[in-house]
């Protein structure tokens, strides 16, 4: 699943795009080919921004069509981690000739327990995401996952200790406000299954805490194949348990999965090459509006006003501490 709010980085637990390496120089740098993170020239432009615009927008959407297919999925058959089994099987096999190509030997890496921690919290974050999706509304789904910015500001000063003034702690109550409005404890409105996602969007936010502790050099391809090899570890003894032999329908739903998974991870980093990050990443919670749409259509899901709420107490908060983040970065 794709996340918002932090600007300075993308999360690398989402499937991984070899749609990138379209019109990519042989002689190119790995992290400045494949990397997720945003690498402005400094020269945007109005039009530059437009076009970045368009890009995380189309990118917001292919991300809550990819959750509608893995809810489908599971309708038709296909469980949660057997989706996550064949993700991680497929994207091992895009990556291997790409490792091959770029000389990478990721086990010979000096920060294994780095990748470690990282690997395991995205390959639970993937494993959780998939689930998620197939037992709670999508748009509640989708809106319990943009707390993630939150998380991220309490990570931050507890491992990287980074200075967090009195306006982000107070955005970051408000949204956890949030989270208390849409999910209504103590009602008959109270779903408990939906604080699996809080529990998704804190493994998030220590992999990206943790890639910030990468030196630069550190190459992308080896986080990919480590994130790719704890997910399908984790998810492993739960898919052969699950295991059905997918017929042509499930076959369908299958690569579908795979292809709009792919379609949204080349639109973001198509979006983050090419306009300014703190201006195009607020625009990637119009993912709250694709997802609650999908769900609504196709799946009969119909939020409530709470949902909607919270949901909205929730983006609000997200946008402002990564305004805030952005600004104390700049400055």
């Amino acid at each position: 699943m794709r996340l918002a709010g932090v600007n300075h980085i993308k999360p690398s637990v989402a499937t991984f795009s070899p749609l990138a390496y379209a019109g990519v120089r042989r002689d190119a740098s790995l992290a400045e080919t494949i990397t997720p993170e945003p690498r402005n020239s400094g020269s945007e432009t109005a039009a530059s921004n437009l076009e970045a615009a368009f890009f995380l927008i189309g990118a917001s959407f292919f991300f809550a069509v990819t959750a509608a297919l893995v809810k489908a999925s599971f309708e038709h058959g296909i469980g949660s981690f057997q989706l996550v089994l064949l993700r991680a099987v497929i994207g091992l096999v895009i990556l291997a000739p790409l490792l091959w190509h770029g000389g990478i030997v990721p086990w010979r890496s000096n920060h294994l327990d780095l990748h470690m921690t990282r690997s395991l919290s995205g390959g639970i974050a993937v494993t959780i995401g998939f689930f998620a999706f197939t037992v709670i509304p999508l748009a509640t789904a989708t809106a319990m996952n943009f707390t993630m910015p939150l998380f991220v500001t309490i990570l931050s000063v507890l491992i990287l200790k980074e200075a967090v003034g009195w306006r982000r702690w107070s955005a970051t109550l408000v949204g956890f406000l949030g989270v208390v409005v849409m999910i209504q404890p103590g009602t008959e409105g109270f779903d408990p299954i939906a604080l699996i996602v809080l529990v998704q969007a804190i493994c998030i936010a220590l992999s990206v805490t943790v890639v910030k502790r990468f030196p630069v050099k550190e190459s992308q391809l080896s986080m990919m194949f480590f994130t790719f090899i704890s997910s399908g570890l984790i998810a492993l003894v739960p898919a052969i348990n699950e295991w059905v032999w997918p017929d042509w329908t499930q076959s369908g739903l299958i690569l579908a999965v795979a292809l709009a998974g792919i379609a949204a991870q080349a639109m973001v980093l198509r979006a983050y090459r090419k306009g300014q990050a703190s201006y195009v990443a607020p625009l990637s919670y119009s993912r709250l509006i694709f997802a609650g749409a999908l769900g609504m259509i196709f799946f009969a899901e119909y939020p409530d006003a709470a949902t909607w709420i919270g949901a909205g107490v929730i983006v609000l908060s997200g946008i402002y501490t990564a305004r805030r983040a952005e600004a104390r970065r700049r400055a």
